[in-house]
């Protein structure tokens, strides 16, 4: 579910950013960021470790946050 509920509001944000002439090579990275980001999480997911799971929950955030940074 967590893979789910994490990936609209990063699906909303390139989809603005590329509509608004915005994307630029910091949403780029910021997309490249949160899809190593989701993939690293699943790996720790089935791994069961907890802590470094969240840490790599917050590099997606950090790649949500990068995008938003760039619309303002």
């Amino acid at each position: 579910a967590n893979m789910v509920e994490n990936l609209l509001p990063f699906a909303c944000l390139v989809l603005v950013a590329h509509v608004s002439g915005k994307a630029n090579a910091t949403t780029a990275l910021a997309s490249q960021l949160f899809l190593v980001s989701r993939v690293l999480y699943l790996l720790v997911y089935w791994a069961g470790i907890p802590y470094v799971r969240t840490l790599v929950f917050g590099g997606g955030v950090l790649a949500c946050f990068l995008i938003v940074m760039q619309l303002l």
